[in-house]
């Protein structure tokens, strides 16, 4: 009886978390918006139990804030946010490369290397999302090198927040995603010749430079709404 197989469990809270960080993240439900379990369960076909088992974890994740009796609000957004996941970034992200100098793995070194070998000026608005997705890799790849697992679990909650800034300020993406890739190329190419410290310094720096433009951005969307 081949039809007849096991089927997999499917935990709903999982899936309602995974539902709704998205649309977070992706600022379908931007900063400030009002969120309510029963309209939620609706749109997503589910109970109330799994939502707010999700909006729960949502919560404990920074990307929601309670209000009142049974709603939350999406966190607002501001400068205090972009600094502070900044200065988190530069505290976690050198960690990869940190352990790389120790522990040189020729593989991964490799891997970063070439991370970006098929990009080149100018990226054209068709492929942003394929760069961006690229981008992101390329960052919690840096962290995956630390072979720290906790480390890597918490920079993940950091990337929602950072990746919902981008889709919050996206007006200004066209003209810094061509110097991201310069940034981007120099780290890798630093990697590639082994020379962590010149890798941490570009790493920093873009860092750096990734704050003042979304500090930048933000400040413009404020005063334009």
């Amino acid at each position: 009886m081949t039809s007849l197989q096991p089927i997999e469990t499917v935990q709903l809270g999982d899936r309602a978390f995974e539902s709704i960080r998205e649309a977070i993240v992706r600022t379908e439900l931007p900063p400030g918006a009002p969120v309510k379990d029963r309209e939620l369960a609706e749109l997503l076909g589910l109970s109330r139990t799994p939502v707010r088992e999700a909006l729960h974890r949502l919560e404990a994740a920074g990307l929601l804030t309670a209000r009142g009796r049974g709603g939350w609000v999406v966190t607002p957004f501001s400068e205090q946010d972009v600094h502070e996941l900044f200065e988190l970034r530069r505290r976690l992200e050198p960690a990869g490369l940190d352990r790389l100098e120790a522990e040189p793995d020729d593989e991964a070194i490799e891997r970063i290397a070439t991370f970006f070998d098929g990009y080149q000026h100018p990226i054209l608005p068709d492929r942003f999302d394929d760069y961006f997705s690229q981008d992101h890799s390329f960052h919690t790849f840096l962290v995956a090198c630390s072979k720290n697992v906790r480390l890597q679990g918490f920079y993940s909650v950091i990337e929602s927040h950072i990746v919902r800034g981008r889709h919050y300020l996206s007006s200004g993406v066209p003209q810094r995603i061509d110097d991201t890739l310069d940034e981007h190329t120099g780290i890798a190419e630093a990697v590639g010749a082994r020379d962590f410290e010149l890798a941490r310094q570009r790493l920093l720096a873009h860092l750096r430079t990734g704050e003042a433009r979304m500090t930048e951005q933000l400040r413009q969307k404020l005063a334009a709404d």
